[in-house]
């Protein structure tokens, strides 16, 4: 009867996460559909702006707004196009990416969240870092997982002025592949709490999470021969060797 009782009372709980899920599901049906239809709209915006900037009759404040114009529209395009690889998290896309490009982006998506919740962001990222081939959709939504952890344990502290909330990823290659830190000013989690982070449906977090975004982020990094880590002092370090099975897969589809 108590486990009855207990089923009971979670089955609220149950209902409106189903119900969350469903919404976002439905959401994503139409994700590829709007994201066409909007860089379809972008790119008008862009050309018309472009020949535009090309009239040497407008004066120099008018060639600045133009300009701001087409850093938007660039953006903008920036953001559709990784939502739609979001969208395509479940297909395989393989292909050479710089990494410091694709961890842009990443945070171009969550850009509007960190400003929500006055995050201050650095990035020591290297320019130099070669290219390394990748599954795109799944590299992408394993980075998006662990910054969205930082971010959520950055909102457990209040922010003071002296001591606002940082959040920091760092970039560098080695020779045998690549190595990148995420690490965030929050509350540090305790020893107990870290031995079973990568667990599925295992969660800190209120009732709203459902403890799967770095059991996901793991499985992706692990499908690269990497490995992710945690400790309090670097926080989460990926690395990622420059030779894995996608550099196979992407040989045996270009024949």
């Amino acid at each position: 009867m108590a486990d009855s009782f207990s089923i009971q009372q979670a089955l609220p709980d149950i209902e409106e996460r189903i119900e969350k899920l469903h919404r976002l599901a439905t959401a994503g049906l139409c994700i590829n559909s709007v994201i066409h239809d909007t860089n379809n709209y972008l790119g008008a915006i862009m050309a018309y702006a472009e020949l535009l900037q090309m009239d040497t009759s407008p004066g120099e404040e008018s060639h600045r707004m133009l300009g701001k114009i087409i850093e938007c529209v660039q953006n903008c395009s920036v953001l559709m196009n990784g939502l739609n690889t979001i969208s395509r998290s479940r297909d395989t896309l393989v292909t050479l990416v710089e990494i410091p490009e694709l961890i842009n982006t990443v945070f171009h998506l969550r850009k509007y969240y960190q400003k929500v919740l006055k995050i201050w962001v650095e990035k020591e990222i290297e320019s130099d870092i070669k290219p390394i081939v990748v599954d795109l959709p799944r590299l992408q939504l394993a980075l998006l997982h662990i910054i969205k952890n930082a971010e959520e344990n950055l909102e457990l502290k209040e922010p003071k002025d002296d001591e606002p909330r940082r959040l920091k990823v760092s970039c560098k290659g080695d020779d045998d592949g690549i190595l990148i830190s995420v690490h965030d000013n929050g509350p540090l989690l305790i020893k107990k709490s870290t031995e079973n982070f990568f667990e599925p449906y295992t969660t800190s977090k209120d009732q709203h999470h459902i403890g799967l975004g770095l059991t996901i982020a793991q499985k992706y990094i692990e499908e690269h021969n990497g490995f992710i880590r945690y400790s309090a002092k670097e926080g989460f370090t990926v690395w990622l060797p420059f030779d894995n099975p996608k550099v196979t897969l992407l040989h045996e589809e270009t024949k």
